[in-house]
């Protein structure tokens, strides 16, 4: 009787632990850009010519915004929601890596929010 209570109580303990099973993990940083990201992505109000205008340009390896900021090479990026991913990237400028904010993209949209700036661009 003891025998068969300690093997029972044995089975409910072991049951859990050997039922679970682990997960892979999705949100990875991946190499280069998604596909639907690629472009040049720029403000849609007209400016004048040689006017300042946010424009973020995304290649394969490359992440650059405007041309005055720094460019990001050696890009990875991750995805943080459906069509929203995350941008990481070597800074020769700074000599480290920085990561991007949030961006969302559609097919011809892109939303970002960066140091309380919001930027609303098409492609």
């Amino acid at each position: 009787m003891k025998k068969t209570l300690l093997a029972m109580a044995s089975v409910l303990v072991l049951l859990p632990v050997l039922g679970t099973s682990t997960t892979a993990q999705a949100a990875s940083w991946h190499k280069g850009s998604p596909k639907i990201t690629r472009g040049t992505w720029t403000d849609k109000a007209k400016f004048p010519k040689g006017a300042m205008y946010d424009s973020i340009h995304i290649s394969k390896t490359r992440f650059a915004m405007n041309d005055a900021d720094p460019v990001l090479t050696h890009l990875r990026y991750k995805k943080v929601g459906k069509r929203t991913y995350k941008f990481r990237g070597y800074e020769p400028e700074a000599r480290k890596y920085e990561s991007t904010p949030k961006i969302h993209f559609t097919k011809h949209n892109l939303k970002m929010n960066q140091y309380g700036h919001y930027l609303h661009l098409t492609k």
